[in-house]
């Protein structure tokens, strides 16, 4: 028969436009496809490094066991009023491997437990004390943890049981960063295959529409074929073959395009320069999104089709004439509201076909809006990010914390924060390491429920995140470790809401981020600031810690010490003024490294000089003596020992140079005279009362000190105190060091006193004849300043030394600027640089999406259109020219376009809302939760009216270009106009 074939294959304009919105659908799914699994793909390779097949077990796990398994048990204890986790370990659990790395277990006796660190204090259970004992640090193991037999943590009140043991595809890994990506990957594709169905109503929008045109257009035919025998299933079977082949040109078309297109989309980022690195093939799991997806849209086609002809074909063969234009409001007078309401050329009816591929657009823009909602705020022109210049990632980066706290004493906000990627139960979760304090004032997070942390192992959970996961306040939770082999136990205290993927995250205590994450103590991965400049030129990280007079290999002049605090190598230019003469000197050191410069001078030994070096002004000389009672040279040669002795007794000094001992010096007081041995030691004699000059000479140097020879003289310890640097920044910690000495023949026991910034400190000491000692610590950060030290031994023996603290503004930017210094967030940073730039993603997706929708949306109204072809041809006829008709459609399009929006915008925020209740729309464990803001409404509302106006106009164009008399005349099979085209 060969109506069959005119109806099955017979090709119009129409058709074309069929094809093409099929095949943009195509493109938009292969496009977002490929890229959406070349992202996962990308980051499962970022993160291959960290593959393991250990899990923790335990809790909501099944509590089965496996050869290899180590069961543990958790509790808790009280040690020195905190409480703190208790884990009994089995003394016979085997060792495991993980990334190469063999891993045995601690245990303890019954009735002990194990700390790693040294404690003072006892250990309670209940009202049983258990005995400390000492252990080692271990790779999985918090030191804050103590460890003891399982039968004694059995004990205990609320207990726990875990077990780590080796699984194909583990829930709750011990190293979670590749599992993160790869079941992030999986919520993606989980996404991409929800997007089928959007694009499978559009195919089904667009088939039915095209059909339902050319049943309209053949409707004369049809009346034969159904007069001349013809039964509604084979016509009906005939419009369905149709449109299963249109479906199919366009299937193979969009494959094609659309990887061209993602492809050009990646070219084009890469020419203007974004760090686009996606692999954009079709892989295997490309396929398993695609190819159900092509067989969908092969099904929905055809069903389409058939839907589109049974209507006309399954009724009565006889031609319907009546009017089929507008809704009645082309003649006669109208009511006020039937004005407003009614349309001239286009039916309502064209409503829910206009409704359902906006609301498919409406969906993918709320699921945009709600990425550039998560994104925006965390990449906000007002922060800024600080990371280590070089490397590839924020999680490779290495920042010291001290920073932090330093630009906050500049007035500046700041965040030290540490990345993590976990996987709890199956779920990826974005953790942060925050101090909780700086975090919330920075990020203006809003305590839900709970309280805030107050312990290491306490943690809050995001009202997003506690949502999707059925976490809540009081829970607590075993995760393993985020780049490193790790088990961390966290109580959840409270949860927050904050903007964007704020509350999409686990915010968990630095101290536990470190062990998760294997940082060093006094360093994150980033630093978040505001509120600092970064434009001064005369700013560098170098800053000049000491200065002093010295002689270097003969010429006298100035030593400096500086240090470079900042994260890169640089250069800075010092101003050395002594007596108001200048001179510059150039210093280059690495990132977070020391050196010394010498600078000549003419000086004069034994003189006095005003000595200016950065933020540095003293009187120095190249003379000798200070409070301390040690002599120092030009030379550096310097001489240790009391400046108060008894008559007759015969004390011990030290003859040193540069801080190392001076072998065979000769020391001499009047008379006496004696040599130092290998340590820079000697004894002289001071046999009668009055100032003893005591001269050491050393390779031809000399130096000497005063000592006042008294009957009633006490003998007390030797003290020297020592700040290093002499003159920290804002951004360092300095050192104290005070050392006493004995330099008696008996033994002394003595107190000493140490009056310092952060507190003081008080030590009982027994020194033994000839011996030393040191005490340590470190002092904390101070704002610019000068700050006193001082140590006392007795009544009267005291050292003091002063330090002056140095930094300004300028330091602070400096620093900000030696780093990776950007706007946005590490979260933003590690989107940029390890998924191939979001932007480039979001463009193409976009693209393709708004081209789609209006294609598909043409198809729908040039079925309107075509349905008032006839109206539109007497209109034409009877002096309407191409601009009245396009100015109706455009009235007409403006109010069903209104409707139709409003009616989608509210779909699509309930599907996707409905959605996320679900649990679906999360992708790397974030929601994707749109919001709902005026100004998205009104965006949506008015694309939503563009995108209908537009596609009106479009449909309009060819039947307003076609001669009037056409337009009011069916046509038949096969009817081709003068340009041999049939319609």
């Amino acid at each position: 028969m060969g109506y069959r074939r005119a109806l099955s294959f017979g090709w119009a304009r129409r058709d074309t436009l069929a094809v093409v919105v099929i095949a943009l659908t195509v493109a938009f799914l292969v496009g977002a496809a490929v890229l959406g699994v070349a992202l996962g793909d990308q980051t499962t390779a970022i993160a291959a490094e960290f593959e393991t097949t250990y899990e923790l077990a335990g809790g909501g796990g099944d509590g089965t066991s496996s050869p290899g398994a180590v069961q543990f048990t958790l509790g808790t204890v009280t040690g020195g009023g905190e409480r703190a986790t208790v884990v009994g370990i089995d003394p016979n659990a085997p060792n495991i491997t993980v990334r190469g790395q063999r891993i045995g277990f601690p245990t303890a006796q019954r009735g002990t437990v194990a700390a790693a660190t040294a404690t003072d204090h006892s250990v309670f259970s209940g009202s049983d004390t258990l005995s400390v004992q000492s252990r080692s640090s271990h790779p999985l193991l918090p030191d804050s943890w103590y460890v003891t037999h399982p039968a004694t943590a059995r004990e205990l009140a609320d207990t726990e049981s875990y077990t780590i043991r080796s699984v194909p595809t583990p829930r709750t890994p011990l190293l979670s960063a590749l599992l993160f990506f790869v079941y992030g990957s999986l919520e993606l594709i989980n996404v991409l295959q929800l997007a089928t169905i959007g694009g499978g109503l559009l195919v089904g929008v667009t088939a039915f529409s095209v059909v339902r045109i050319s049943v309209r257009e053949r409707r004369p035919d049809i009346e034969v074929l159904r007069a001349t025998g013809a039964t509604p299933r084979q016509i009906v079977g005939i419009y369905g073959l149709r449109a299963l082949v249109l479906t199919a040109i366009g299937l193979a078309i969009g494959y094609g395009f659309g990887l061209i297109f993602v492809r050009g989309v990646v070219n084009v980022a890469l020419s203007y320069g974004l760090p686009t690195s996606l692999d954009i093939r079709l892989t295997s799991r490309v396929l398993r999104v695609l190819v159900p997806a092509g067989g969908l849209f092969l099904v929905i086609g055809g069903l389409s089709g058939i839907g589109a002809a049974y209507t006309t074909t399954a009724t009565d063969p006889r031609p319907d004439r009546g009017r089929t234009g507008g809704s009645g409001t082309a003649d006669g007078p109208l009511s006020g509201f039937r004005r407003l309401i009614g349309t001239r050329l286009l039916q309502w009816s064209t409503l829910v076909p206009t409704a359902a591929t906006l609301t498919v657009f409406m969906c993918a823009l709320l699921v945009l809006t709600s990425v550039a909602g998560a994104f925006g705020p965390l990449a906000a022109a007002d922060g800024q990010t600080i990371t280590q210049p070089g490397t590839p990632h924020p999680v490779a980066s290495n920042v010291p914390v001290s920073y932090a706290d330093a630009l906050r004493a500049q007035g500046a906000e700041a965040s030290p924060e540490i990345l993590l990627f976990e996987v709890y139960r199956g779920d990826p979760i974005v953790a942060r390491g925050v101090n909780f304090s700086a975090y919330r004032s920075f990020s203006g997070i809003e305590l839900q429920a709970g309280t805030m942390p107050q312990t290491p192992e306490e943690a809050l959970i995001g009202t997003d995140l506690a949502r999707a996961t059925g976490l809540r306040v009081g829970d607590t939770m075993v995760i393993g470790g985020s780049t490193t082999p790790a088990v961390a136990r966290i109580e959840i205290t409270g949860t927050f809401a904050g903007r964007g993927i704020q509350d999409d995250q686990l915010l968990v205590g630095l101290q536990t981020a470190r062990d998760l994450a294997n940082r060093p103590a006094d360093s994150v991965h980033l630093i978040r600031t505001r509120g600092l400049s970064v434009d001064s030129e005369t700013a560098s990280t170098i800053v000049v810690t000491d200065a002093g007079l010295a002689r270097q290999d003969g010429q006298p002049g100035v030593v400096l010490t500086a240090t470079n605090l900042g994260l890169s190598e640089t250069t800075r230019a010092v101003d050395v003024t002594v007596n108001g003469t200048t001179r510059t000197t150039s210093i280059t050191l690495a990132s977070r490294r020391s050196g010394q410069q010498f600078v000549p001078f003419d000086l004069q030994t034994g003189e006095t000089y005003e000595l200016e070096v950065g933020n540095i002004d003293v009187r120095a000389s190249l003379g000798e003596s200070g409070s301390t009672g040690d002599g120092v040279a030009a030379t550096g040669l310097r001489i240790q020992g009391p400046t108060t002795v008894p008559v007759n007794s015969t004390p011990q000094f030290v003859v040193r140079r540069g801080g190392e001992p001076v072998p065979n010096a000769t020391l001499s007081v009047g008379a006496e005279t004696a040599t130092t041995g290998g340590g820079g030691t000697t004894r002289v004699r001071f046999g009668t009362s009055g100032d003893a000059r005591v001269i050491a000479d050393a390779g031809g140097d000399r130096t000497a000190m005063t000592v006042s020879v008294t009957t009633n003289a006490t003998r007390r310890p030797t003290l020297s105190l020592s700040i290093t640097p002499d003159a920290p920044s804002i951004f360092t910690r300095p050192d104290a060091t005070v050392r006493l000495s004995n330099p008696w023949e008996t033994d002394l026991q003595s107190s000493v006193v140490i009056e310092a910034p952060g507190g003081d400190r008080t030590r009982n000491l027994t020194l033994p004849s000839g011996g030393s000692t040191e005490i340590g610590f470190t002092l904390p950060r101070r704002p610019p300043g000068t700050y006193t030290v001082t140590a006392t031994v007795g009544e009267a023996q005291q050292v003091s030394t002063t330090y002056a603290v140095q930094g300004d503004e300028r330091l602070g930017a400096a620093l900000a600027s030696s780093g990776r210094y950007t706007g946005g967030s590490g979260i933003t940073r590690a989107i940029q640089l390890a998924f191939g730039n979001i932007e480039a993603l979001v463009l193409a997706i976009v693209s393709l999406l708004a081209v789609m929708t209006v294609g598909s949306t043409t198809a729908a109204l040039t079925r309107a259109v075509h349905t008032s072809k006839n109206e539109i041809g007497i209109r034409r006829a009877t002096g309407a020219t191409p601009a009245d008709v396009f100015t109706a459609v455009f009235t007409d399009a403006l109010k069903i376009g209104a409707a139709a929006s409003v009616v989608s915008i509210g779909l699509g925020f309930g599907i996707v809302r409905g959605l996320l209740s679900m649990g679906e729309l999360r992708v790397f464990g974030l929601a994707l939760d749109p919001i709902l803001s005026p100004a998205v409404v009104v965006g949506a509302i008015s694309i939503g009216l563009g995108v209908t106006v537009v596609s009106a106009l479009l449909a309009t164009v060819r039947t307003v270009r076609a001669p009037p008399a056409r337009l009011l005349v069916d046509r038949h099979i096969p009817v081709s106009d003068e340009r041999g085209d049939s319609e």
